[in-house]
Order: structure tokens, then C-alpha cells, then sequence
């Protein structure tokens, strides 16, 4: 049985680890580093399950007069999305530059940069916890040994005590984590990249 999709935000972090923003000087599209514990600039309510393709009216945090294009929300590979200018044909795509980056809705085609990963409320709380040291005490059940805090790399990759960890692929696991309440302790099974035993990681919120 299909579950039955429930209105949810949803904000979205583009292919160099950094998320989908806005600057309110600009008033325009911005991208901004992964903050725990903040809400990015610009997010979506979408019913989730995702039924893609679907019209996206992305929304600002901090409410400005500049009309943002209207979306087609599109599947990409691996479980990414893409933006499709309505009535245009062009790709929303945030790109990176030794001197800084920029998002623009004018890319002709799909490549990298134009794909994002949706994150929920509970992805981005799960996300801070892996980054932040006293959000939560990781360790492995087997040993005891102290996991490392999460570094990001490009490609929707994260890092821990040198595995390699797609967030594309845990996203469940990276939701269940968020979905912790304080006191709660729980073993998670992240799937590392190239190998098909799971990685264990014992997951222990303050509290």
C-alpha cells in the first residue's frame, strides 16, 4: 500500500554540501553553509511521498516583494530533484567559484550543479547532530570507540572516522537520528559507500 502523501517542508542542499538560501539584501537566490540548528532561507511544503513531476512555488523566510520563478520540481538521479523554470525551459543550478558561488535560474541543461537533495525537519536535525559534538554522543556498539563529528563533502557525501556516508542513500537514517528525543539512546545503521555490511553507529541524545 502507498502511503499517503502529508503536506511537509521541505529545504534543499545543493551538490557542494551548501544549502538553497536567500539574501534578503539581494532579494534573490543565495546559497549558504549547512548551519545546525538554523532553518535555510528558502524552502517548499510539498506533499511527501514526492510525486514527481510537480509545480514548486519556493518561499522565503524573510518575506520580500522580488517574485521568485515558478518550478517544475523534477526527479534526478539517486534519489535528487531538479528545478525547471516553468514556461522556460531553464534549470535552477548553484554553482561554485574559487572567489565565492552563485544560484541562477538560467542553466540550459542537467548536470551536477543542478541537482539538490530535499531535507525535512528531521533531516536537518539529524544533520546538526552528526556535526555538533554536544547535540549527540556517537559511538560504535561493538567497541565503544567515539565516532567523529560528520564533515561534508561535494556530491552529497558526508564523512565519519574516514567512512564514507552518501546522504542520499541514509536519509532515513539521518531522519531517525533527528527524530530522537533528548535521553533517547538508539543504534542506527548507516550504509557506507562500497561496502555492504552496515556501519552501526550508536546514537545517545543529551538530556
Amino acid at each position: 500500500m502507498n502511503a499517503t502523501p502529508f503536506p511537509t517542508r521541505l529545504w534543499f542542499m545543493d551538490w557542494h554540501g551548501r544549502v538553497l538560501s536567500h539574501d534578503p539584501i539581494r532579494d534573490d537566490f543565495s546559497q549558504a553553509p549547512f548551519e545546525p540548528g538554523i532553518h535555510p532561507g528558502l524552502s517548499a511544503q510539498l506533499p511527501v511521498p514526492l510525486h514527481l513531476p510537480c509545480s514548486v512555488a519556493l518561499e522565503k523566510r524573510v518575506s520580500m516583494p522580488r517574485p521568485l520563478p515558478r518550478f517544475e520540481m523534477q526527479a534526478a538521479p539517486n534519489g535528487l530533484v531538479c528545478f525547471q523554470v516553468e514556461d522556460k525551459g531553464t534549470y535552477l543550478k548553484s554553482a561554485r567559484f574559487p572567489q565565492g558561488g552563485e544560484v541562477v535560474a538560467t542553466s540550459p541543461q542537467i548536470a551536477q550543479w543542478e541537482y539538490f537533495l530535499p531535507m525535512s525537519e528531521n533531516f536537518l536535525r539529524g544533520l546538526s547532530a552528526l556535526l555538533v559534538p554536544q547535540a549527540a554522543t556517537l559511538t560504535n556498539p561493538q567497541t565503544g570507540e567515539a565516532f567523529s563529528v560528520i564533515q561534508l563533502h561535494s556530491g552529497f557525501i558526508g564523512e565519519i572516522n574516514g567512512k564514507r556516508l552518501s546522504l542520499v542513500k541514509n536519509t532515513s537514517a539521518i531522519e531517525q537520528l533527528g527524530s530522537l528525543a533528548a535521553g533517547q539512546t538508539a543504534d542506527i545503521s548507516f550504509q557506507e559507500e562500497d561496502q555492504d555490511t552496515p556501519l552501526i553507529i550508536r546514537v545517545q541524545r543529551p538530556g
